[in-house]
């Protein structure tokens, strides 16, 4: 089914080249001879055309609307051919200024863009319906038979519906459900052992299995009938209900594999650049900004809380691994319990550390651990082991996030979920922001990120304090 949407857009791009070439091909001499009164030229008329079917080609591609191809929608369909001129226009006017090219007639070139933008807008809104008739006519045209449970099968009905444009015709169902007279309007043709006569008796010519069968014996008998009868066959993946959890599909090999995600910083190039990214923030920051701010935190120290400038923490890094985090101390050393999340107005914090806090110059000394190799510059951020242990028991997928480095900002903090976790919403939340980051990881999210706490450095959320 992809396999037939894919190509009805290759052809439809085709078309469109090809509208776009002829038209091109039947105004110039329109331009030149009737209205300019001139000889027809064709000196560099090809390279223009070439330019122009270039912009179409990356204005398709680039395509801001993605409308069902069967059944195009107008403003859509206008959007979209808006896009392709005006990319065909900057392509053509990038080349006459590149080549400081003055001999394209100003007349043929201002008259035939309205018409290009017509021509793309004709082809955008009809070409789809004329290439879809041609294709799935006749023998091409599919005639569906599911193999499964009624419920299953009721909730593929859109699906099908929307199939039908390119040919796919459901003729009806194949199940031993007890009441199978509930799926109004898919006629039932009998029970699982019936698919061979069914086959026979109603031209089936694809077969759809609306759920993994749960015995091999079961898709076993599919799968010898339909290579029997010459019938296409096709098993809906239902792994992300059964797993109850999004799933990936990749091989590796020989093998295929069913994974729950994608993990981007599994390849070791990503992992570069990202070790490269951290090196290139922390680098400055530890040479150039820590020092400075060591001897002002050390100087309000001195004032309100004499003591030692840094906080060492065991946390837990990546894999679980614990590892000390630096930070600069602000609470009295007079403190009762260190492994107690801060809280607003929390008397454990001297003045001015409140202040070191709000505007996360406390995190400064982190860049340490990612010199170390032990934090990341972007990552989901540590928690104390025993913190790690009770927030586990309100989400069963929390410890996903330890297999990347901890971070010191993140999603999740660049989102407002940062300081303590009172709830635990709070916590879920923090924790589907970090999971989101791993299964997502770019080197522009990074960047992105980086960028937007920043600008919270400096205009702190009302969750920082």
């Amino acid at each position: 089914m992809l396999i037939r949407t894919r190509g009805l857009r290759w052809l439809f791009l085709l078309g469109q080249i090809a509208t776009v070439s002829l038209l091109f091909c039947l105004w110039l001499p329109l331009a030149q001879v009737r209205w300019a009164g001139g000889e027809l030229s064709l000196d560099k008329y090809a390279l223009y055309l070439a330019a122009l079917l270039l912009g179409v080609l990356i204005g398709y591609l680039t395509e801001p609307g993605k409308a069902d191809f069967a059944c195009p929608d107008f403003r859509i369909s206008t959007n979209n051919a808006l896009w392709q001129a005006f990319y065909s226009c900057g392509c053509l006017f990038v080349y006459l200024v590149g080549t400081q090219d003055k001999t394209i007639s100003r007349l043929f070139l201002f008259s035939f863009l309205p018409a290009l933008y017509v021509a793309l807008v004709v082809t955008q809104r009809y070409l789809p319906g004329l290439l879809i008739r041609a294709s799935f006519s006749g023998p091409y045209e599919q005639r569906i038979a599911l193999v499964g449970s009624v419920k299953k099968a009721v909730a593929l009905r859109p699906w099908l519906n929307r199939k039908r444009a390119i040919g796919y015709r459901p003729i009806g169902i194949l199940c031993d459900d007890p009441k199978p007279e509930s799926l109004t309007g898919i006629k039932v043709l009998g029970g699982l052992a019936d698919l061979e006569s069914a086959i026979r008796q109603w031209g089936i010519t694809q077969v759809i299995l609306v759920e993994f069968p749960q015995f091999n014996e079961m898709l076993q008998h599919c799968t010898s009938v339909c290579e029997k009868r010459g019938v296409r066959l096709l098993v809906l993946c239902d792994f992300e209900e059964r797993f109850r959890h999004a799933v990936t599909l990749f091989e590796d090999g020989d093998l295929r594999f069913v994974g729950l995600r994608q993990e981007p910083l599994e390849d070791p190039f990503n992992r570069f650049c990202k070790r490269a990214l951290d090196l290139a923030v922390a680098l400055p920051v530890a040479g150039l900004v820590l020092p400075v701010a060591t001897a002002v935190v050390w100087a309000l120290q001195r004032w309100q809380s004499p003591g030692p400038v840094f906080f060492r923490q065991l946390r837990s890094g990546m894999q679980n691994r614990p590892f000390s985090l630096f930070k600069f101390r602000t609470m009295h050393v007079e403190n009762d319990d260190e492994t107690r999340q801060a809280r607003r107005d929390d008397p454990r914090l001297f003045p001015a550390g409140r202040w070191l806090r709000r505007f996360s110059v406390d995190e400064l000394p982190q860049f340490l651990n990612v010199l170390r190799g032990e934090m990341s510059v972007v990552g989901p951020r540590p928690h104390l082991p025993r913190h790690d242990e009770l927030f586990a028991t309100a989400m069963n997928n929390y410890s996903v996030r330890s297999v990347v480095k901890p971070g010191i900002t993140g999603l999740a903090q660049v989102r407002g979920f940062r300081g303590g976790t009172p709830t635990e919403q709070d916590i879920t939340e923090r924790v589907r922001s970090d999971i989101e980051y791993l299964e997502n990881w770019s080197f522009l999210l990074d960047c992105s990120i980086i960028l937007r706490t920043a600008s919270q450095m400096v205009a702190p959320p009302k969750s920082a304090f």
